[in-house]
Formats: structure tokens, C-alpha cells, sequence
């Protein structure tokens, strides 16, 4: 075998082991079933590359990999933070004894994912609609009560819905949004800064000022200047 040959198969073993784009977008995209088979495939050739059985260090590593990807992948193109799944399937990267083990665990982390993020699909589409109300009142005071009842559902369902899915709090995330919208103002309009602070739901422009140099580390006036200069 010459040195291009050995180079040629050790990058297919080390991208079969890291990168599971594609089984992420089998689960998402298409079924269970379908991100199982490929899944099982990916195993079928990393352990005939191996020479029959996958060592148990490359093993844990497929396991790690596929758990951070599939959390990354829900992140980032559908969103939804799974973070308590991300932490329960952590553990499943112990020492496994052979391929099928490596198989079987695989197997589970794809099936919780996918049982985790069906249960949240519901909780997706409230927190759509509360991110969708929340951008349309930034102006009004915002409570887990008042947008929960603007969406029909309890403000301790809202804010475990934020914590779950979004990763962060209700008052973070609009916080972040009502930031987002007065940089837009800051940099777009003339309007002075009590103005935008109003326009923004902040109660008053001293509290705007502090909150906003907290997020971007100067003040509405300072950020003005260098978007404009």
C-alpha cells in the first residue's frame, strides 16, 4: 500500500469517527429509522477500516461526537437548545467492550434525541409566538404573565420553555432584544436616547444607559458615534 493509499483511509477513519452532519440531518430531516441506518452503516466501515473491531478509545469518541453534534445541529439550524439531553448523554460515552455496544448506544442517543426534540416541537411553536409578541411590544412592560396570557399558556410553562429551549431566562431574552433594537435605533435613526429608551421598554434612560454598557461596553452616545464615524 503506498503512503498516498494509508493517507486516503486514515482521513476517511478520522471523518467517519468526527463528522455526523449527516446522520444529524437524517434524524432531522427525515426518520429515526433513517439516522439509525446510516448510523449503523458509519460503524459497519469505521470497523472494517479498523481491521474488524473499533478500539474502545475511537468508540467513546464516535459517541461524543455524535452527541455534541446533534446537539450543535438542533442549536443552530432548528434553534432549540437541548441541553438537558446533551448532559444525560454524556455519560453514554463509557467504556464499551465492543462494536455492538458502540451500536447500541448510538442507538439511544439518536432515539433520545429524537423523542426529546418531539416533545418540544409544542414548546417550539409557543416560544415562536412568544419571541414573535415580544418584538412587537418591546415599548410595553414585558412579564412572563402578561406574554403568557398574550399567548394563551401559563407564565411558569413560558419560563421553562426559555429555559429549556432558548438555553437562557425570559428577562434575558428580552433584555438581548430590546439591546438588539436599540442599536438599530441608535445607528439608524436621530432619535435621542430617552427617546429610544422609551421606545425600548426601558423604564428610564439612566437604567437603558447602565444595561445597554453592560451588553455592549460603552454608552448609547459612545455606540452612536463609532457606528457613525
Amino acid at each position: 500500500m503506498t503512503q498516498h493509499e494509508k493517507m486516503s483511509i486514515k482521513s476517511e477513519y478520522m471523518e467517519l469517527i468526527y463528522n455526523l452532519h449527516s446522520v444529524c440531518e437524517a434524524l432531522i430531516y427525515d426518520s429515526l429509522s433513517s439516522a439509525t441506518a446510516l448510523f449503523c452503516e458509519r460503524i459497519r466501515r469505521v470497523s472494517a477500516l479498523a481491521g474488524g473491531r473499533i478500539p474502545e478509545v475511537e468508540g467513546m469518541i464516535i459517541i461524543t461526537s455524535l452527541n455534541r453534534c446533534l446537539y450543535d445541529f438542533f442549536q443552530f439550524y432548528m434553534h432549540v437548545s437541548l441541553t438537558e439531553c446533551c448532559w444525560r448523554n454524556r455519560v453514554q460515552a463509557g467504556a464499551m467492550g465492543s462494536d455492538e455496544d458502540i451500536r447500541q448506544t448510538g442507538i439511544r442517543v439518536l432515539k433520545d434525541y429524537h423523542d426529546t426534540f418531539s416533545l418540544s416541537r409544542e414548546a417550539c411553536s409557543h416560544m415562536e409566538k412568544a419571541r414573535v409578541y415580544i418584538r412587537e411590544h418591546l415599548e410595553e412592560p414585558l412579564t412572563l404573565h402578561s406574554v403568557g396570557k398574550a399567548i394563551h399558556i401559563s407564565g411558569g410553562y413560558l419560563s421553562r420553555i426559555f429555559s429549556n429551549l432558548a438555553g437562557q431566562t425570559f428577562c434575558d431574552y428580552v433584555r438581548e432584544e430590546r439591546i438588539a433594537f436599540s442599536r438599530k435605533l441608535l445607528a439608524g435613526t436621530d432619535m435621542t436616547v430617552d427617546a429610544i429608551a422609551a421606545r425600548c421598554g426601558f423604564n428610564t434612560p439612566n437604567y437603558f444607559a447602565t444595561v445597554f454598557k453592560q451588553y455592549m461596553g460603552q454608552s448609547p452616545l459612545a455606540y452612536r458615534k463609532s457606528v457613525k464615524r
